[in-house]
């Protein structure tokens, strides 16, 4: 058979060709044990079919790796490849992975941090398409996939309004966590619209871990007034929420509703399961994925692409 007809065959560009050669053709390749070479497609195409992706410490993190499996499935539907360098958080590793990355002739580079924070990331990458996931860059040079926090704390705010409750203490967390502040502009926004006024004694913004969510917790249920329901910045602080509400013997949900926000993996293994907000980090790496194969049309109409982050119900409201 002739040279075009084989390769369009072996392309899946064949459909004018019948059946049976494409058959006969296919046959050959497995006898042959036939394998294209990536680097002569390369050259040709001017495409390597890889995608670089360069994490902080998503890659050794469990929690947050589905946002490397969402990337890798649709970039395998889409007959490319991730080649994954986690940098630790290393400016110099990062600066390395960059350099690695364009010398291969990646098709475009995905750069994604554990939690919402702005970066700054070597000029080279304004030399290829470049897209960042759960980051920012405070210079606005390159677009972003970022979860929608303030909305988020919204929702999580509004869950607790619609099952009742008026006195809702915040555990905030630290004042100098991006996602923290997003997620406490949804709160008050919530608030606001429920016509419920903004106290101060009823937000704690020492706490990230559990042992905050413990003494934050603690601080709020000595209050007169106490609060009927309490939001947590995260799944961590809902943990020790959880333990200072049982050791003042007080119920959950029946005496102190709860939410947190992350949807961790044990979330749903405490007692009572812990209603909460999906962080979506499988959505994250797709929606990356989907905008490097965008046209440059559609990635210049959309530099900032917000995911919401879903409700998981269980037992804490």
């Amino acid at each position: 058979m002739s040279t075009t007809t084989v390769s369009l065959v072996v392309n899946n560009n064949a459909d004018a060709i019948p059946e049976t050669t494409r058959e006969r053709v296919w046959q050959a390749v497995r006898k042959l044990g036939y394998r294209p070479n990536p680097s002569a497609r390369a050259l040709s195409s001017s495409q390597t079919h890889t995608i670089g992706f360069i994490t902080d410490v998503i890659a050794s993190s469990g929690y947050a790796g589905r946002t490397i499996v969402g990337a890798q499935e649709l970039s395998w539907a889409n007959d490319k490849v991730l080649l994954i360098v986690n940098t630790g958080g290393d400016a110099a590793i990062t600066r390395a992975a960059v350099d690695m990355l364009r010398d291969r002739q990646v098709d475009g580079i995905i750069y994604a941090a554990m939690s919402m924070c702005a970066v700054e990331l070597p000029a080279e990458l304004l030399t290829m398409p470049t897209v960042l996931v759960n980051a920012y860059d405070p210079q606005d040079r390159f677009p972003s996939i970022l979860a929608d926090e303030e909305l988020g704390g919204y929702a999580a705010t509004r869950a607790l309004i619609e099952a009742g409750h008026r006195r809702i203490g915040l555990l905030y967390g630290l004042p100098e966590v991006d996602a923290g502040r997003e997620r406490l502009a949804g709160y008050r926004r919530a608030l606001a619209e429920a016509g419920i006024a903004w106290d101060d004694r009823y937000v704690r913004s020492d706490c990230w871990f559990p042992e905050g969510g413990h003494r934050s917790t603690m601080a709020l249920m000595a209050l007169e007034q106490q609060p009927t329901a309490l939001f947590c910045i995260n799944d961590w602080v809902a943990m020790g929420c959880y333990e200072a509400l049982k050791e003042l013997g007080l119920s959950i949900p029946k005496d102190v509703a709860v939410i947190g926000y992350d949807n961790h993996e044990l979330a749903g293994l405490l007692r009572p399961g812990l209603t909460t907000m999906q962080l979506p980090h499988y959505e994250l790496g797709r929606k990356a994925v989907e905008y490097l194969l965008g046209s440059p049309e559609a990635q210049a109409a959309n530099r900032m692409i917000r995911v919401p982050c879903p409700l998981i119900r269980r037992s804490s409201i």
